[in-house]
């Protein structure tokens, strides 16, 4: 009787899990730790052979040369399968063992991403892509190989991260400040495979620009309900402002109230019968989408005197001196104040004392020059002056 020699298949496990991402060998031949007859065996000595579908998806078994290795792609996880080797003296002296195959997932690392600042006016469709510093088994992630999914949004609806694309915007009109998101990078092969990382979004305030005002002199007689309009020359975000954009608030008014800044118009304008000065109104332009970017401007407004000329009188008729009688009814008729007929309660009148001759009286309030009874013939001149009332020192 002649037996055959034992024969022993001991089961394998790969020594250190394979990346499935990459794929490799799993274990280069199994049976190095097999014995035939208590010695390892002769590769030449014995076949391999398993199951047909007995080796899981993922993996290949080359049964010539007793390799496993794992396809690039394949879902981490532990697989197994069972082999079994024959002497080929002795065909049916045979054994069997089991292969463990330990599959990892590859490393994947979400980067934090400071984009540089946004103009919040006008927005920004394309901040930042969140993929370009992430990696997947240490290379640039393909986006077809990873799902982005948003945690925590931006406190903010405006500020978005687009879980498709990976693209973060920045809608027009959003308030300034610094928003994050956080999200989720997870491998398409093995959903558990995650990571996490934050998006930080610094939105800023439109430049602002609140810009000097000199008018053209105005006419403080008539006044002018259309001196200037503060916001023509004023901007934000480098074009000229739109009024329901911003706000305007008048920080130092005028030392007249009669000269005045419309803050819901941006209108300067000056009443009639304003003393002539120069006046200054300081305002402040808040943009309404971020109130605390501001910016401030003076508005400098000259108003002028209104033209005063008073006309020389001669009486039409002598007045007969041995009688008296009035030479002038009022000397203000001919004179006039921004070109019209003066008004008496506009103005005053005066004389130098001394400067009226004898026999002829002038009342100053009326304006009338009378000649006194027995009074001498002749040519009788003197002059009187007339200021304006709002502008004592508008005379002539």
């Amino acid at each position: 009787n002649v037996a055959a020699a034992p024969i022993v298949a001991n089961n394998d496990t790969t020594a250190t899990p394979v990346n499935g991402y990459a794929g490799g060998t799993a274990i280069p031949n199994v049976l190095t730790n097999d014995t035939l007859n208590g010695v390892a065996v002769v590769p030449g000595a014995v076949t391999i052979s398993v199951l047909p579908g007995a080796v899981p998806a993922g993996l290949a078994f080359n049964t010539a040369t007793g390799a496993v290795t794992v396809d690039a792609e394949t879902p981490a996880g532990t697989y197994t399968f069972d082999y079994t080797i024959c002497e080929i003296l002795n065909p049916t002296n045979c054994d069997t063992a089991t292969v463990t195959v330990n599959v990892a997932a590859a490393p994947i690392n979400a980067v934090n991403d400071n984009p540089t600042p946004v103009n919040g006016y006008t927005g920004d469709t394309d901040v930042v892509n969140v993929l370009t510093n992430d990696t997947l088994n240490g290379v640039p992630v393909i986006p077809s190989e990873v799902v982005v999914t948003v945690t925590t949004p931006a406190s903010n609806p405006g500020v978005e991260l687009d879980p498709a694309t990976g693209t973060v915007s920045v809608d027009p009109q959003t308030p300034a400040g610094t928003y994050t998101i956080i999200y989720q990078l997870c491998e398409v092969l093995n959903p558990t495979n995650c990571d996490t990382a934050t998006v930080t979004v610094v939105v800023e305030g439109a430049p602002i620009n609140a810009v000097n005002d000199t008018p053209a002199p105005v006419n403080g007689y008539t006044g002018d309900t259309d001196v200037v309009n503060v916001l023509t020359n004023d901007t934000l975000n480098g074009v000229p402002v739109i009024p329901s954009e911003v706000v305007v608030t008048v920080t130092t008014p005028a030392s007249n109230p009669g000269v005045e800044l419309d803050p819901a118009t941006g209108t300067v304008s000056v009443d009639p019968q304003t003393p002539a000065g120069s006046y200054t109104i300081i305002y402040q332009l808040c943009e309404v989408l971020n109130p605390t970017n501001c910016d401030s401007a003076t508005v400098t407004v000259v108003v002028e005197a209104a033209e005063i000329e008073a006309f020389n009188d001669t009486n039409a008729t002598p007045v007969n001196g041995y009688a008296g009688g009035n030479a002038i009814p009022n000397v203000l008729t001919n004179d006039l104040l921004n070109g019209v007929v003066v008004l008496p309660s506009q103005v005053t009148i005066s004389v130098v004392p001394g400067s009226v001759p004898a026999g002829i009286t002038f009342n100053t309030t009326t304006g009338a020059v009378d000649v006194l009874a027995g009074t001498a013939a002749g040519s009788y001149t003197f002059d009187y002056t007339i200021c304006e009332i709002l502008n004592p020192t508008n005379c002539d």
